[in-house]
């Protein structure tokens, strides 16, 4: 593993520059997308950049505010940007609204904008997990197998490589013959989520030390399927609505 990257005598944290990677690369697809689909790439960019601020001020605020008694004493601890001090789901979803309140006042068609998202968060995915893999941020469960890597003194499943691959043939299949495919605004999007819900479904029973909830359920595996029904359920409603 390469949790650090040496320049000179700097030592720079390999999984968060990765991230940063991973947000602008997937930035310049989809705004490569949008400029093929007659649409202004700047609002691929303004809308991720919003949405990126507005959703970190947004999950360091919720988590202050759900352990205030952590706080109360010293609010000068608030302002740390520690990325376990950080409520991410919710932050997730403040970011997503900061993105849709642009686009509205933007006059931006929402399913044109998510169509030409789809490969660009697709590009994403496989450069954010090819920095989970080499900062060692995900472990997977012990293997026998050959291209088992060592983590942690065990040879274990790449399990972000894993997930890296996925996305990779789903953004294959986004850049080929199937981008051409809409027969409705929003379709790749949602294709883009049922192909990488199901590699989720199969993949996380790889995971070491997964979220468990309820009576022994995968955490992983239940909003995997989730988004995998809600997913199915849109295409089919706009399938009937369009008599496609």
């Amino acid at each position: 593993m390469y949790p650090t990257l040496l320049i000179g005598t700097v030592a720079i944290p390999t999984y968060p520059l990765l991230m940063l990677l991973a947000l602008w690369a997937g930035l310049w697809l989809a705004a490569w997308r949008a400029s093929r689909q007659g649409l202004d790439g700047d609002h691929i960019y303004n809308a991720g950049l919003y949405g990126l601020i507005v959703g970190i001020i947004g999950a360091r605020l919720w988590f202050v505010l759900s352990h205030w008694e952590n706080y109360a004493d010293n609010l000068s601890q608030a302002l740390s940007l520690s990325r376990s001090a950080l409520a991410v789901p919710e932050g997730v979803i403040i970011a997503g609204l900061a993105a849709l309140i642009y686009l509205q006042r933007n006059n931006v068609p929402l399913g044109d904008f998510v169509d030409a998202a789809a490969p660009g968060m697709a590009l994403a995915v496989i450069i954010g997990n090819t920095g989970a893999l080499l900062g060692g941020q995900t472990l997977g469960l012990p293997t026998a197998l050959p291209w088992g890597i060592e983590m942690n003194g065990m040879v274990r499943h790449p399990f972000p490589l894993y997930h890296a691959l996925a996305a990779a043939l789903i953004l294959a299949g986004l850049l080929s013959g199937i981008s051409k495919w809409r027969p409705w605004p929003g379709v790749q999007l949602w294709l883009f989520i049922i192909f990488y819900s199901l590699s989720w479904l199969l993949l996380e029973i790889f995971r070491a030390r997964p979220y468990i909830i309820g009576n022994g359920y995968l955490a992983g595996q239940v909003g995997a399927l989730i988004a995998l029904v809600v997913a199915l359920a849109v295409m089919a409603y706009n399938f009937t609505r369009n008599k496609v």
